[in-house]
C-alpha cells in the first residue's frame, strides 16, 4: 500500500498530469484505475479509515490533533485527534494470517504506546509521527509546538535522535521499505507493506535541482492556470475519465490571472515546478520497489495500491503557523522563505497555492479541507495479484469507492475474515478487481469534517459547506453524473431528494458518533479561516 500525501486528482500521467510517472502509469496498465475513489478531506481521518476500516469518528479521528469543529471539545469521543476506541489494525489482521508487516513513513494517528505502528500489528516500522515537516535531515516541524522544534522519527519502537546527512524523506522511506522487503524475501514469508510518503505535503521540497529545472522550463512561460486546468480536463476526457464539456467553477478566492504581476506568475510557476518534480521523484522511487519485485519474481503475485490521502492542498504556509509568534518561528527555522529561486531547497517553505491546487483537482471543485470532490476524490490505482491485463489496460472503474474499502479488500486477498465486520464502513473491492461485480458494496456514504457535511447516494451528492469554502452556507444538492464539477445546486429543484439525503446524513451521524454543528456556527468560523486555507502566500 503506497499512500502519497496531498496528491491531486489530475497530477499523475495516468490522470492527465504533466509529471512523468511511467511506473505508476504502468501499474495502471497492469491493473485497475479508479475514477470515482474517495477519501476524507484531510489526512489523519483517511489514514484511520485505511488502517482500522471504520469511520474515523468511531476511532477518535473525526478531526486532527488540536483542531475540532467549532464548539466541539477535543474531549468528545470522536474528536480526540488520535486513535481511540475499539479497533483491530489491518496489520494485525495480516500478521495473524501469516504475513510479515511493515510500516514506513507518515503515521499521524497518535504517538502514545497503544497508538503506535507496533501496537497496530506492524512487525517493523520507520515512522514520522507528525503530519508534516521539512523533508530534509533538519526534521524541522511545519509550525511551532510547545515542546520541540523538530518532529519525531522512530525505528522499531526506538526514537531516532538525528537523521543522517543527505536525508530526503522520499528516498529514505523507499530505502527502509526495500530493506524490510528483502528480509521477507529471506524468510520466505508473504509481506504486507504500508509505505506512506510525506511527499507531496508542504513544504514542497525536492533535492534534484535538475528535476525542478525540467518542469520549470515547461511552466515558466506557460503557467496560466486557466489554460493548464483546461488542458488537464481535456486529457481526462480523452482517457474516458470524465464526460466531455463538463462544467467547472473556481473558488471565489482565486485571483484573476490577468491581474497578476510578472513576479506573481513566476512565483506560481516555481511552486508548480517543485511540486511536479516531487511527484516525478516519488514515481522514480516506486519504480525501485517495482524493479525489486520484478527482479525477485514477486511482481505478478503482489497486490500494489497507489492512492492519495486527500485532494491537493491550497493552504498558505500561514495556516501552519498556529500560535501567536508562529510566523516569526517559521521565518527563523525556514530562512529561505519568500526566496523563489530557493524553492525546493532546505530552509524553503513553498506551498502549492490555491490556483495551482485547483489545477491539480482538474474538473473537480476545490481542494483539501473541503468536502467537495476536489477535496475528496483522489487518484487510485490497484494492480491486483495475477492481473489479467498483461499491460494492455488500464481497466477503468467508475463505481464509487472509498479508502475504507481497502481494509476488507486486503483481508479477503489474505484469505481471512476481518474481525467485527459489522463495524466496518467499507466493502471489499475484490469482486470488482476479479470482474465479478461492477459495484463496491453500497453507493451510500456519509462524511463530516470540521462541521462540513457530505452524503453520496448514487449520482446524488448532498453538501453542506460554508460560503467561504465554496458552499451555499446551507444544504446544496448536486447530480455528479451530469455535473461532476458541482456547479449547479439542485436543492430547490429536487427538495425531496435533498430532504431524503439530509435524513440519511443524520442517521449516519447518529450511528458513528458525529457531533452535528449548527450551520451558522460553521459559516462564522470559516470566514475567519479561509484567508489561510484558500490562498497564496506570495513571495515578497
Amino acid at each position: 500500500m503506497v499512500l502519497i500525501d496531498d496528491l491531486g486528482y489530475t497530477d499523475l500521467g495516468a490522470y492527465g498530469g504533466e509529471a512523468a510517472t511511467p511506473t505508476i502509469d504502468g501499474l495502471a496498465r497492469d491493473g485497475v484505475q479508479f475514477s470515482n475513489f474517495h477519501t476524507y478531506p484531510v489526512c489523519a481521518p483517511t489514514r484511520a479509515a485505511l488502517l482500522t476500516g471504520q469511520d474515523p469518528h468511531r476511532v477518535g479521528l473525526g478531526s486532527m490533533e488540536g483542531v475540532t469543529p467549532p464548539g466541539v471539545p477535543q474531549s468528545a469521543p470522536g474528536y480526540r485527534g488520535s486513535l481511540d476506541g475499539t479497533y483491530t489494525g489491518i496489520a494485525q489482521v495480516m500478521s495473524d494470517a501469516g504475513y510479515a508487516t511493515y510500516q514506513v513513513g507518515k503515521w499521524h494517528l497518535g504517538s502514545e504506546p497503544d497508538q503506535s505502528p507496533r501496537a497496530l500489528g506492524f512487525d517493523q516500522n520507520y515512522t514520522i509521527y507528525e503530519g508534516g515537516a521539512s523533508h530534509y535531515s533538519d526534521a524541522v516541524a511545519i509550525g511551532p509546538t510547545e515542546t520541540r522544534d523538530t518532529v519525531r522519527y522512530e525505528r522499531n519502537g526506538r526514537p531516532i535522535e538525528s537523521l543522517p546527512e543527505g536525508f530526503y524523506s522520499t528516498h529514505a522511506y523507499t530505502d527502509e521499505m526495500l530493506q524490510m522487503i528483502e528480509e521477507a524475501d529471506e524468510s520466505d514469508k508473504p509481506f504486507f507493506g504500508y509505505l506512506a510518503y510525506t511527499a507531496v505535503h508542504d513544504p514542497l521540497h525536492v533535492p534534484e535541482q535538475q528535476l525542478i529545472d525540467k518542469y520549470l522550463d515547461q511552466y515558466i512561460d506557460e503557467n496560466n492556470y486557466n489554460e493548464l486546468r483546461a488542458a488537464r480536463i481535456d486529457r481526462l476526457a480523452e482517457k474516458g475519465l470524465i464526460p466531455d464539456h463538463a462544467a467547472i467553477r473556481w473558488p471565489e478566492q482565486t485571483p484573476n490571472w490577468k491581474t497578476l504581476t510578472a513576479d506573481q506568475r513566476r512565483d506560481l510557476a516555481y511552486r508548480l515546478a517543485v511540486y511536479t518534480a516531487m511527484i516525478d521523484d516519488v514515481d522514480q522511487q516506486i519504480g525501485r520497489l517495482v524493479d525489486h519485485l520484478r527482479g525477485t519474481g514477486q511482481y505478478d503475485n503482489t497486490m500494489i495500491v497507489v492512492a492519495s490521502d486527500n485532494g491537493a492542498a491550497s493552504a498558505s504556509r500561514l495556516a501552519y503557523a498556529g500560535v501567536r509568534g508562529g510566523l516569526e518561528w517559521q521565518n527563523e527555522h525556514y530562512p529561505s522563505v519568500g526566496k523563489v529561486e530557493e524553492y525546493g531547497r532546505p530552509g524553503s517553505f513553498p506551498t502549492l497555492g490555491l490556483p495551482n491546487a485547483q489545477v491539480s483537482s482538474g474538473p473537480y471543485f476545490h481542494s483539501k479541507m473541503t468536502v467537495f470532490e476536489g477535496g475528496t476524490r483522489v487518484p487510485a490505482i490497484i494492480k491486483p495479484p495475477r492481473s489479467g491485463n498483461g499491460g494492455e489496460g488500464p481497466r477503468v472503474v467508475d463505481t464509487f469507492g472509498h479508502m475504507a474499502d481497502l481494509y476488507p479488500t486486503f483481508a479477503e486477498f489474505a484469505g481471512v475474515a476481518p474481525p467485527n465486520p459489522d463495524i466496518l464502513s467499507g466493502d471489499s473491492i475484490k469482486p470488482v478487481l476479479d470482474g465479478t461485480s461492477d459495484q463496491i458494496g453500497s453507493d451510500q456514504y456519509g462524511m463530516e469534517s470540521f462541521g462540513n457535511r457530505a452524503y453520496w447516494s448514487g449520482d446524488w451528492k448532498l453538501v453542506f459547506s460554508p460560503v467561504a469554502a465554496g458552499g451555499s452556507g446551507e444544504y446544496s444538492l448536486y447530480n455528479l453524473a451530469s455535473d461532476p464539477g458541482e456547479t449547479v445546486d439542485l436543492a430547490d429543484v429536487h427538495p425531496d431528494v435533498a430532504q431524503q439525503l439530509a435524513v440519511a446524513w443524520d442517521r449516519y451521524a447518529a450511528d458513528n458518533g458525529v457531533v452535528p454543528v449548527e450551520f451558522e456556527t460553521v459559516n462564522t468560523q470559516s470566514f475567519a479561516n479561509s484567508p489561510l486555507l484558500y490562498a497564496v502566500d506570495w513571495a515578497e
